[in-house]
Formats: C-alpha cells, sequence, structure tokens
C-alpha cells in the first residue's frame, strides 16, 4: 500500500496527496511534525535522507520530491493527468516545471516572509518579500493568458500541472497575495478548489492552517 508522509502546511505534500485523490489511489497519510524535528529523526530519513516532505513508500519503494512522485504515480497508474504523447507530455511537463521554479519560487519567499517567518519568530527578510512580490509580477500574466485560452493550464484536460499549481497557489490568501486582478487564475482556481480530490485534502488550506495552530496553542498550555 502507499504511503505518503506530509505536513498539512506544506504545498509540495498537498500535491502529492491531491494527484493521488485525483488518480483514485488508496494510500496512508502519515503526518511528520515538522516542528517536532520528526523529519530529522532516523525513521524518517531512512525514507528520505534529506529530511523533507513530502516522501512516499510504495510498498517498499521510497521516492522524495514532490513532481517526480506525481509523476510516478501517475505513470504507474495510466493515469491521464500525465499523458502519454510526446507533445502532450512535453506542455505539461513544461507548465508543471515552470511553475514549480518560476511562480513556485517567488510565491514560497512572500509565503515564507509573510507566513511562517512570523510563526516561528524569525525576522522578515524585506529584500526576499520584494524580490518574490516582483517576479510573482512578471509570471502570473503567463499563467492568467494560458489560462485565458484553456480550461487548464496545459490545454483542455485537468493534468499534473494544474494539481502542481493549485497546491502552490493554496496559501495566497492567508500571506496576503492579492490575484484577483488575474480574472482566469481565479476562475479556473475556484472551480478545481470544489473538485473531491481537493476537498478530500481540505476545506481550504486557511483551514488547515487555523487546525495547525489551534493544536500549537494547546500544546503551548499543556
Amino acid at each position: 500500500m502507499l504511503t505518503i508522509y506530509g505536513s498539512d502546511l506544506s504545498a509540495p505534500a498537498n500535491k502529492v496527496r491531491f494527484a493521488a485523490n485525483a488518480i483514485g489511489i488508496k494510500y496512508e497519510y502519515k503526518r511528520i511534525d515538522l516542528r517536532a524535528g520528526e523529519h530529522l529523526k532516523p525513521e524518517f530519513l531512512a525514507i528520505n535522507p534529506v529530511g523533507k516532505v513530502p516522501a512516499i513508500d510504495d510498498d517498499g519503494f521510497k521516492m522524495f520530491e514532490s513532481n517526480a512522485i506525481i509523476r510516478y504515480l501517475a505513470d504507474k497508474n495510466n493515469s491521464p493527468l500525465y499523458p502519454k504523447g510526446l507533445r502532450d507530455r512535453a506542455v505539461v511537463d513544461m507548465w508543471l516545471d515552470f511553475g514549480s521554479m518560476h511562480v513556485g519560487a517567488a510565491l514560497s519567499k512572500v509565503i515564507y516572509n509573510r507566513l511562517f517567518a512570523p510563526l516561528r519568530n524569525i525576522p522578515v527578510d524585506e529584500n526576499s518579500l520584494q524580490e518574490g512580490l516582483k517576479f510573482l509580477d512578471r509570471f502570473l500574466p503567463a499563467v492568467d493568458g494560458q489560462l485565458a485560452k484553456n480550461k487548464y493550464i496545459a490545454g483542455a484536460r485537468l493534468t499534473l500541472a494544474d494539481i502542481n499549481l493549485l497546491a502552490l497557489f493554496d496559501p495566497c490568501e492567508i500571506a496576503a497575495i492579492d490575484i484577483s486582478p488575474c480574472k482566469d487564475i481565479v476562475r479556473w482556481r475556484e472551480a478545481l478548489r470544489k473538485e473531491k480530490f481537493y476537498t478530500d485534502c481540505h476545506p481550504e488550506y486557511g483551514a488547515a492552517l487555523k487546525d495547525r495552530l489551534a493544536a500549537l496553542k494547546a500544546g503551548n498550555k499543556s
């Protein structure tokens, strides 16, 4: 049986769950408490030697890196989320890589400095924050333009490229990232967040964050 190791606030980990849900894979989800350092314990390092989530154990076959994982899961299950045709797959790979390496990298600078640094009492890196916002101003119109032409990011069908971007955009509201000017991103995102593969993971990212904060407060009182 497939086991997914993740954290509820990790967009890459949630991406793997979105993909598994959309493919229709039964799996066990094991939460790794990053705050408690569970990702650095020997038993987890045996699964992922770099000590990060997500990771999977598929009947003894262990993997890390979210994009590699979702490609593997889709290929193993012959899912149309990762099409077989050379050019169709190339388009999915193009937007999957652009999403992670450019949009995701910019989002992570903003999300880390507006959300996670304050949660961890770490000083905000204003230069990094502003750089992230600058790159979002550059890259989001490209995504919006693609979605103005297509229902989904790689064409007429849902693919791994959509799964990836959907997870990356999840913390936007809680990190005060305004995507409302990108009307087609908003339209696409609102539709996908109603899909069962998403709601089976969480109602929305903000709810997961509130649950996590409540657990932290309860832990501090005990």
